[in-house]
């Protein structure tokens, strides 16, 4: 079954990143619970640009994950691993 991606980039200040941090834990379980996988980077040289991926089963699942903010560009997998 072809699986769906969404990828949000974020920028965060130095004033909200604590918080901004310390939501992802409660994000990454909700996730799980649908079940999809989340996860976040922060881009190397440019401290509060993060980047987030959630990856599940498809559309309902990736709402699901994303609750009340699921974003409206959504990846279709054309080829697995």
């Amino acid at each position: 079954m072809a699986r769906t991606l969404t990828i949000v980039e974020r920028r965060v200040s130095e004033a909200e990143r604590a918080e901004y941090l310390a939501a992802l834990s409660a994000r990454q379980q909700r996730a799980a619970a649908v079940p999809a996988h989340f996860w976040v980077f922060e881009h190397a040289a440019e401290r509060g640009r993060f980047v987030e991926f959630t990856e599940a089963a498809g559309e309902q699942q990736i709402a699901a994950a994303h609750g009340d903010h699921a974003p409206a560009d959504l990846w279709r997998e054309v080829q697995g691993g």
